[in-house]
């Protein structure tokens, strides 16, 4: 599993199943957007992370994803996946996501990301492999990862 990116899908109804990364906004008890990955990768694909590293801004000329906020900016950041467990309820939803594991690459295609994105996905490959000295994925299948959580080798 060297060098692959987790990401999870979601079904906000009527639309059909919505891609997603874990990330949200930060909150009282976030002292930095690093402490809100931690968080919010625990909270909605139960995942545990190390060694955050800050990819880079998007910026959002509408806001419509948090519902019309206006123009804002998104942090993209990569971390190291230490531990991924039992799939559980989102406490902001009420119900469990579907978390997948797909390479960068495949995460910013399925996301829509466009060219920003796609070089982002690169520069989080590149980091995993110069920061962690981690492998490039190999193109392979999106597989979902079992309920039960998976192993890491």
């Amino acid at each position: 599993m060297a060098n692959t990116a987790l990401h999870q899908m979601a079904d906000p109804g009527p639309r059909g199943a919505l891609p997603m990364l874990p990330g949200g906004t930060v909150e009282n008890t976030d002292a930095t957007p690093e402490d809100t990955l931690h968080r919010e990768a625990a909270e909605e694909a139960q995942l545990t992370l190390t060694d955050p590293v800050r990819l880079g801004w998007v910026l959002d000329e509408t806001g419509e994803v948090y519902g019309g906020v206006g123009p804002n900016a998104r942090l993209r950041l990569a971390a190291r996946v230490t531990a991924i467990g039992p799939a559980a309820v989102d406490p902001a939803t009420g119900r469990p996501f579907v978390r997948l594991l797909a390479t960068p690459a495949q995460a910013a295609a399925l996301l829509g990301w466009g060219p920003p994105g796609a070089r982002q996905a690169q520069l989080a490959v590149d980091t995993a492999r110069e920061r962690w000295r981690l492998p490039s994925a190999r193109a392979t299948a999106i597989k979902e990862i079992p309920a039960e959580g998976m192993r890491l080798s």
